[in-house]
C-alpha cells in the first residue's frame, strides 16, 4: 500500500506540473524571485556584519603608562593583556619609539635637540574582538599600577555593536516576511490546481480514495515547485554575487574592513538556505491550501 501511495504521489505529482505549464512557470520563478531577494539581503548581512566587526577591531585603544614606571609593573600589564580573550592583538611602544613618531610628524627634528626621551610615556597599542566590551576594558585597566590613563573611541565602538544587533533584527524580519510571501504564493499556485481538477478529486473520493492519498501528490508538487525556485535564486544570487566579488573586492586583503566574503566560502549557506526554504515552504503552503481547499 505504501509503495502504490508513494508512486502514485510521484506520478500525480509531476504529472500536475506539466499539465499546468504556465502555472507552474510563473509558481517557480515567483518563488525564485521571493528567495532570490532573500538569499541577496542574507549575502548582504553576512557581509554587513563582517565588515562591522573588523571595523570594531580597528579604532585601537590606547594606553598610557605613567613617567617613570617600573619594569615589574609594565609586565604585570603586558601579562594581564596576553590573558584577555577580548584583546586581537597589542603592540607595545616605548618611549624612544613614541618620541620618534612624535617628531617625525612633525617634520623639524631641530626643535627637540635638547629634549630627552625621558619625559615620554610607554603605550600600549590594542585591538578588541568586540567592542561592546571596550567600557569594561578600559574600567579594568584603569584600576592596574602604572597605568596613566586608557583612551578609547567609544562612539564609535558603541554605534557598532548597536549597528550589528539591528543588521540582526533586519536580517529576521527580512526572513520573516519573504517566508510568508513564498508561502502565499505556493498555496495559490496548488489552489488553482486543485480547482482544475476537482471533478477528478471529487470522483477519487466517491471510490475511497484516502485523504493523504488525494493529499500527497500535491504537498510533492509543492516540495518540487520550491526546490526548483531555490536552485534557480541560489544561481543567480551566486553568479551576480561572484560577478561584484570579482569587480569591487578581489585585490582587497582580507582583513581589510570593507573586504568582501569569497563567493565560495557562502555558496553552500545560501544554497541550504534556499532549498531548504523553497521545499519547505512549498510543502507546507500545499499542505495548508489542499487542507483549506478540498474537504478532504
Amino acid at each position: 500500500m505504501r509503495t502504490t501511495l508513494l508512486r502514485h504521489s510521484l506520478s500525480e505529482g509531476f504529472n500536475n506540473l506539466v499539465r499546468h505549464p504556465l502555472v507552474t512557470l510563473a509558481s517557480i520563478t515567483t518563488i525564485a524571485l521571493m528567495l532570490f531577494l532573500l538569499g541577496a539581503f542574507t549575502l548582504f548581512s553576512v557581509n554587513a556584519r563582517q565588515m562591522m566587526a573588523r571595523a570594531g577591531e580597528q579604532p585601537p585603544v590606547e594606553i598610557t603608562l605613567e613617567i617613570g614606571v617600573t619594569e615589574d609593573e609594565i609586565a604585570t600589564i603586558e601579562a594581564d593583556l596576553a590573558s584577555d580573550p577580548n584583546i586581537l592583538e597589542y603592540t607595545m611602544y616605548t618611549p624612544d619609539q613614541n618620541f620618534e613618531t612624535f617628531k617625525a610628524n612633525l617634520g623639524k627634528d631641530e626643535l627637540f635637540a635638547d629634549f630627552s626621551a625621558d619625559y615620554i610615556p610607554y603605550t600600549f597599542a590594542i585591538r578588541l574582538h568586540d567592542p561592546a566590551g571596550s567600557e569594561d576594558f578600559k574600567s579594568h585597566m584603569e584600576g592596574l599600577p602604572g597605568v596613566r590613563k586608557v583612551d578609547l573611541e567609544l562612539k564609535v565602538m558603541q554605534f557598532l555593536s548597536k549597528a550589528i544587533v539591528w543588521v540582526n533584527y533586519a536580517t529576521l524580519t527580512a526572513f520573516a516576511v519573504l517566508g510568508v510571501v513564498a508561502f502565499f504564493i505556493i498555496s495559490n499556485m496548488v489552489r488553482v490546481a486543485v480547482f482544475a481538477r476537482g471533478d477528478e478529486i471529487n470522483i477519487m473520493k466517491y471510490v475511497g480514495a484516502t485523504n493523504w492519498y488525494i493529499r500527497v501528490p500535491y504537498i510533492l508538487e509543492g516540495a518540487v515547485t520550491g526546490l526548483l525556485g531555490g536552485g534557480l535564486a541560489w544561481l543567480s544570487a551566486y553568479v551576480i554575487y561572484s560577478r561584484l566579488y570579482e569587480t569591487v573586492a578581489a585585490n582587497t586583503l582580507p582583513t581589510d574592513v570593507l573586504a568582501m566574503i569569497p563567493p565560495v566560502e557562502l555558496a553552500s549557506m545560501v544554497l541550504l538556505l534556499n532549498v531548504g526554504l523553497g521545499i519547505g515552504i512549498g510543502s507546507l503552503g500545499s499542505a495548508v491550501s489542499v487542507r483549506r481547499y478540498i474537504k478532504v
